[in-house]
């Protein structure tokens, strides 16, 4: 996997779970558009349950057409989301269960589904398009359909809407867990939003991109060229002093996640307990930079998570193993 934080490009602040007024959000498409500009996004994804919903890009606002579709799970009643970006068109009929379509007349929200993730990714992907899936921890899935697909570019590691809901937005341990299993999977970081008072500008994903371009997006997306925040910026990811080392705006934790029970951290004012080094911090002792190791061990992956004194977090996409 390319590292993003060495990659060419520039980096692109994306909006990449939206809902407007064609389901259920409560802003048209156009003022959506609006919005997302005044709050300094670059790229913003429409992803209407079951409606590409095109909205055309501004000088400022580069559109994607993509949409939230839904797939059956074994389990009765347990139909989780999937995000597909790229995509020019939905299918009358995906060819899963009728049992689990539904038209919510009151807040237009339409729900068919694909039997599987896979067969919903592979439709995305024989239109050039990538899919993630939506919310896992929000939806209650474990991490093994994810580990069983084909076509998934990656998951949505935090819903800023889900944890404002309920507490169910941060879905690392999904992601770790299906890591762990040597499944190599993206994570984006969104808003999901429905009530723009509330939701925009919670979360976002900073894309790496050649250009600005919706081919340029897809691709960095497709291939993991990214990291996603709820508030903390990551500058740099790098392997040097025969570790990890990782430059950022000032946070109270740096953690370097790496398989079970080999992962390693620092947190400020604290003894470091593991293979790390604090290498830089502010005047007030909030960490900039540090360097971290994994534990002895045989890890599966390695990725990072840093944390702002509020309590917000960026994940690394950055596979670093």
């Amino acid at each position: 996997m390319a590292n993003p934080f060495r990659s060419r490009g520039e980096w692109l602040r994306c909006a990449l779970h939206t809902h407007t007024t064609e389901s259920d959000g409560d802003l048209s498409p156009p003022d959506l558009v609006a919005c997302y500009e005044r709050a300094g996004f670059d790229v913003l994804a429409i992803t209407d349950h079951w409606r590409v919903t095109e909205q055309p890009s501004t000088s400022q606002l580069l559109t994607i057409p993509s949409a939230e579709l839904t797939f059956d799970l074994p389990e009765a009643g347990l139909t989780p989301d999937v995000l597909v970006y790229g995509i020019r068109e939905i299918p009358d009929d995906p060819g899963g269960c009728r049992e689990n379509w539904f038209f919510n007349e009151e807040e237009h929200w339409e729900q068919k589904t694909f039997p599987s993730l896979t067969d919903a990714a592979e439709f995305a992907h024989d239109q050039g398009g990538i899919a993630y899936l939506a919310h896992p921890y929000w939806t209650g899935m474990d991490a093994r359909c994810l580990v069983a697909s084909e076509h998934v570019s990656g998951l949505e590691v935090f819903n800023a809407s889900a944890e404002h809901e309920c507490g169910r937005g941060d879905s690392s341990l999904v992601w770790d867990a299906a890591l762990d299993a040597g499944k190599v999977l993206h994570a984006i970081a969104t808003d999901d939003t429905h009530r723009a008072d509330l939701e925009v500008g919670r979360a976002w994903t900073w894309v790496r991109a050649t250009e600005r371009s919706r081919e340029a997006v897809l691709g960095a997306l497709r291939e993991g060229l990214a990291y996603a925040s709820a508030g903390p910026t990551i500058m740099d990811v790098n392997t040097e002093h025969d570790g990890v080392v990782i430059t950022c705006s000032p946070c109270r934790a740096v953690l370097l996640q790496g398989g079970r029970e080999l992962g390693s951290g620092v947190v400020a004012g604290e003894p470091v307990r593991g293979p790390g080094e604090v290498l830089r911090t502010t005047a007030d002792g909030l960490i900039t930079e540090a360097v971290l190791r994994l534990r002895p061990g045989r890890p599966t992956y390695q990725r990072v998570r840093v944390v702002d004194a509020e309590g917000h977090s960026a994940w690394t996409n950055t596979d670093l193993s």
